[in-house]
């Protein structure tokens, strides 16, 4: 029995167990099991000295540990440089990947939108930010702003020529000429108290623009839902969630799941949430 799980704190709400789970169920797959296993930091260099004898073949994490893991691998991949959310166990060595981006470029295929020669907006920088900021910039992206509260996480992003960043209050500035605007905070989660102090900024992008908003708790977060009245195309993170599970399970299995197997998927946990 092989054995795989994803690792975090908090990590009970991942829905990564009923993804895997499900996709072993779909492809007949009856030597795997997908677990959750909650660690405390204290806790993360026992999880990897044991995985030899738990006999995990890799895993994938969520925060807070997408970076603290660097240390552990022997080899990272370039995806994989601002935070890591898969590792494969291979002849006793760890290699790290990100399939953050990966997934998201294709729930951006979902609404039709690529990144090539358009005008991006990002609100937050934090690990998965940089991963999708930086893949935006490799995908030929024409400008992308980056604004945070705290314009120096922001500024440390910036390379002065297709990277700009600025602060969160200045998020209006860069409304005009934006194609699409991705939140990737947790403004608008459902069990935070937390929200945009105003949404006003979204009356002021062109009615061509597409708004992204990397929560699923909610599926519609106030952003979303305004943005959809005004007339834009809207995703939320529930794409790029099961996106980059598939190609994690890529990387553990060396099995891509299809479209359908997306819709099948999309579709029950749509139910489940």
């Amino acid at each position: 029995m092989k054995k795989y799980c994803v690792i975090g704190n908090p990590a009970k709400h991942s829905l990564s167990p009923f993804i895997h789970n499900k996709l072993y169920e779909l492809y007949g797959i009856n030597e795997c099991i997908y677990e959750t296993r909650e660690l405390t930091s204290a806790e993360l260099s026992t999880f990897i000295e044991k995985l030899a004898a738990e006999q995990i073949a890799g895993f994938n994490i969520t925060m807070p540990y997408k970076k603290d893991i660097q240390p552990y691998l022997d080899e990272l991949d370039p995806s994989a440089a601002y935070g890591v959310n898969t590792v494969v166990v291979k002849n006793s060595r760890l290699h790290g990947y990100s399939t953050d981006a990966a997934g998201f470029k294709k729930g951006l295929e979902g609404i039709g939108f690529s990144y090539k020669y358009k005008n991006i907006v990002f609100i937050g920088c934090g690990a998965v930010a940089q991963s999708l900021i930086q893949d935006a910039k490799q995908s030929g992206a024409r400008k992308i702003v980056v604004v945070n509260r705290t314009l120096g996480h922001a500024q440390e992003l910036a390379d002065g020529h297709v990277i700009l960043a600025d602060s969160l209050s200045n998020l209006g500035k860069y409304m005009k000429n934006c194609n699409l605007l991705v939140n990737t905070t947790p403004l608008g989660m459902q069990g935070m108290e937390l929200e945009f102090d105003s949404l006003s900024f979204l009356n002021l992008l062109p009615h061509e623009s597409s708004v992204c908003d990397l929560i699923y708790h909610p599926a519609k977060t106030k952003l979303l839902c305004r943005a959809n009245e005004l007339g834009h195309k809207t995703l939320n993170g529930l794409p790029m969630l099961i996106w980059q599970a598939f190609f994690a399970f890529r990387y553990f299995l060396g099995i891509m799941p299809t479209s359908q197997d997306f819709d099948t998927i999309m579709g029950l946990i749509e139910a489940r949430i």
